[in-house]
């Protein structure tokens, strides 16, 4: 069975946003070219990648390995534009069930994990009663359950609504799947088929396998429960025996996969948009593709075009300056986004019941673990690719500097979903043993504001003059996904600051190299800092802070 994961490490959020731009002037959204700059850190004699317009401010703070937040706050204001709110925190990497933290900071890593996120929800649930789990033959029962699905996928192919919803009880279900089948035609699919798994307390799982072309690396599942009839007599259906024989509508339930209380199990990546909405409103670009619900579309058509030109500059520095794949691992492919402005709704997709409010998140993204076939090293994962969701009802999206707000929260979301392949681990339920949070969200910020190197020691200035700076480089989880606004901004920052000042005096290819062997070998953080500086941690970290130091006033 394909199980479901979600990869919480790497979640990454957006820096919190203090309130209203002020009424500095706009800063046309693609426009900075690193070149005409002054730099404020010394250059090494590398090629200069074009510039990635981003906020002047920092964006929120996103969580240590996954899921990734974009923080929600206006910083003060600046002469060209007016900086934006941090993102989230890190959510955790699910295996088959819940995981680890990922936030904005880094890659929210959503994955259908049989181990580590399975286990932190099947932890959960154990408490409660252990799942009955049996797997499905492929004969007697499993067989008729494997035409059913394959019913689902020819359908889906042939673009046959009706043959699509066939085997739905005719009422709310088959109306229901009307609607997700009218969804689902809208997307490119590289790849898109229904797979039964297995029977747990009475539902019958059922695997979505589905890439998005030009945007996932492999494929990967979402998971849903269905309630079925059976052929076995009795009180309660048993999956295990089949359909009943000549009987077409078989499917009188679909949702995400229930514990024992009927609550969601924490696993599955269910809702997908296409569940979650009755009609998706859906924009195609090269290497993305971006959505909300129909009645959001005005939303949808005006960032859309902002959102692609970000992920091209996050594509062509990733090309330019990324080291090369290693067997099945590479950078990500394109980029899958959401625009939701229900807050509700926001925290629910890919997440069954919800997760609890982050107010100072703006946006999310999301690793998928692969779903089976290719292959990880042993005990290693494998991200079939990312799932970003933003908040559209930010200062990001709703000041006059639109089109720089959009255009920061898409590179630093981006630059998480890049660099989340690279994963081979979710770490701890504790969010420990993944990716470094000042390394992830670092990155994600570096991207967003490559090129405007005066912009960010402005940032660095309006978002450290009142923060304690202690001279070490942000810790991980509650450290530095702090509840304080103030203080998880200055975590961005700094993050971002840190790979900036490594780049300038090592070059560009130095901070990719480094943030990529973090996320491939977490453990090897020392080594990795060294390798790329030529120093000690301990050294290259005072040498940054001397240099933030000269650069903040009210630091020295």
């Amino acid at each position: 069975m394909n199980g479901a994961s979600f990869i919480q490490g790497d979640l990454v959020t957006y820096p919190p946003q203090s309130g209203v731009s002020g009424a500095g002037q706009p800063v046309p959204p693609y426009q900075q070219p690193p070149y005409q700059q002054q730099p404020p850190y010394p250059q090494a004699p590398h090629p200069q990648q074009q510039p990635y317009p981003q906020p002047p401010y920092p964006q929120g703070p996103s969580g240590p390995g996954l899921p990734q937040q974009y923080p929600q706050q206006f910083p003060p204001h600046f002469p060209q534009q007016q900086p934006f709110p941090p993102y989230g925190a890190p959510q955790p990497v699910r295996r088959g069930g819940a995981g680890r933290k990922l936030a904005c900071a880094g890659v929210v890593l959503v994955v259908l994990l049989g181990v580590v996120a399975g286990g932190a929800v099947l932890l959960h649930v154990a408490r409660q009663r252990a799942p009955v789990r049996q797997p499905l033959s492929s004969s007697g029962g499993g067989g008729a359950w494997e035409k059913v699905t394959a019913g689902l996928t020819a359908a889906l192919a042939a673009k046959d609504e009706e043959a699509f919803v066939k085997p739905f009880a005719a009422g709310a279900t088959k109306e229901k799947q009307r609607l997700v089948f009218r969804n689902l035609v809208k997307i490119p699919w590289e790849t898109a088929r229904w797979e039964p798994g297995l029977t747990m307390d009475g539902q019958l799982t059922v695997d979505f396998v589905h890439q998005v072309k030009g945007v996932d690396n492999f494929p990967i599942t979402e998971q849903y429960g269905w309630k079925v009839l059976s052929a076995a007599s009795g009180p309660s259906p048993d999956p295990m025996a089949g359909p009943p024989p000549g009987v077409d509508e078989v499917v009188t339930e679909v949702g995400g996969v229930k514990d024992d209380r009927g609550k969601d199990a924490g696993f599955g990546y269910y809702p997908a948009p296409w569940d979650a909405y009755d009609e998706l409103a859906v924009q195609v670009r090269d290497h993305l593709v971006v959505m909300s619900d129909k009645g959001q579309a005005a939303e949808l058509n005006r960032d859309v075009d902002v959102l692609a030109r970000a992920a091209a500059d996050d594509l062509a520095a990733w090309q330019k300056y990324g080291p090369a794949p290693t067997g099945d691992r590479k950078g990500a492919s394109g980029f899958f986004v959401v625009l939701e402005k229900n807050r509700d709704v926001y925290n629910k997709l890919y997440r069954g019941d919800g997760k609890p409010n982050d107010s100072l998140e703006a946006g999310v993204n999301m690793p998928m673990q692969a779903a089976q076939g290719p292959k990880a090293g042993d005990g290693e994962l494998l991200i079939g690719g990312s799932r970003i969701v933003m908040d559209t009802t930010g200062s990001r999206f709703t000041s006059d500097q639109w089109q720089g707000g959009v255009t920061d929260i898409g590179r630093h979301e981006m630059a998480h979903a890049i660099v989340a392949p690279l994963l081979t681990t979710s770490g701890g339920f504790d969010g420990s043993g993944g990716p470094r949070d000042w390394v992830s969200e670092g990155f994600a910020e570096y991207m967003a504001l490559r090129g405007k190197d005066s912009l960010a020691r402005d940032e660095l200035n309006a978002y450290l003059k009142d923060v304690p700076f202690d001279g070490q480089l942000p810790g991980n989880g509650d450290e530095f996904y702090a509840s304080d606004a103030d203080r998880r901004t200055a975590n961005y920052t700094l993050s971002g600051d840190a790979l900036r000042f490594m780049a300038s005096k090592y070059g560009d290819a130095k901070v990719f190299a480094f943030v990529a062997a973090q996320y491939g070998q977490p453990k090897e953080y020392e080594q990795q800092v060294t390798a790329a500086t030529g120093q000690p941690l301990a050294q290259f970290q005072a040498a940054w802070a001397a240099h933030v130091r000269s650069a903040v006033p009210a630091r020295r």
